[in-house]
């Protein structure tokens, strides 16, 4: 038990108060944006190593405890037709969400999509698909699951720190518009197929359309 609350803290908590506290706090005010968001970078990709890290060498568990399974062609392609269709979604919510929300400048698709450099939109892209799975869906939600015995409550949990730390870069209306239907989405997804590869695809495929607009502006 002791190993799967600390292991919970590196994938939940230790995310959390980085993005929410640590950055905004220490290295924004410092550090120029270009700069600060790929550090941002790095620190996930290094949490997510010390997850993969703490589930071998510490829980002494294979990866496939986590999701971390071999997917085939078939439901690569599946994969991929969801997160098409998903990414289509976001702009219906957005647009239905924005009826209720007033319209904001900041934390829009369009204002992160003109202030980055496509190379830097890929990154994010690549960076919040493999990361946040590992991190909000496949380490979390097996564990969580483990201790509770229930999926909904384990979903639950691992959707609030999800969304937390999409709470300094996005406005209310796309937290509540697209941040949480997809998290709910790709948390059904997971515990469908329980396959971390499966649910990294669906992600990047609904983020990357966030290059292609930063191309196209």
């Amino acid at each position: 038990m002791q190993k799967k609350i600390l292991g919970l803290s590196l994938s939940l908590a230790i995310p959390s108060i980085y993005v929410l506290f640590i950055s905004p706090i220490f290295l924004k005010p410092n550090v120029n944006e270009p700069v600060s968001t790929l550090i941002d970078f790095a620190a996930l990709w290094g949490l997510a190593f010390g997850v993969l890290f703490f589930t071998r060498s510490i829980e002494k568990l294979p990866l496939t405890t986590i999701g971390w399974k071999s997917l085939s062609w078939k439901w690569i392609f599946a994969a991929i037709g969801l997160g098409i269709l998903l990414s289509l979604l976001v702009p219906v919510l957005t647009l239905l969400v924005s009826t209720v929300f007033p319209p904001s400048d900041t934390g829009t698709i369009t204002q992160v999509t003109s202030n980055f450099s496509w190379w830097i939109l890929l990154l994010s892209v690549l960076t919040a698909g493999i990361t946040e799975e590992i991190l909000f869906r496949g380490y979390s939600l097996e564990r969580l699951h483990e201790i509770t015995g229930n999926k909904w409550i384990s979903g639950l949990i691992s959707l609030m720190f999800f969304v937390a730390i999409h709470a300094t870069g996005w406005n209310i209306a796309h937290i509540i518009g697209v941040v949480i239907p997809l998290g709910i989405i790709l948390t059904g997804l997971y515990f469908w197929q329980r396959n971390l590869l499966f649910v990294m695809i669906v992600h990047v495929v609904i983020d990357l359309p966030l290059v292609f607009i930063a191309l196209l502006t």
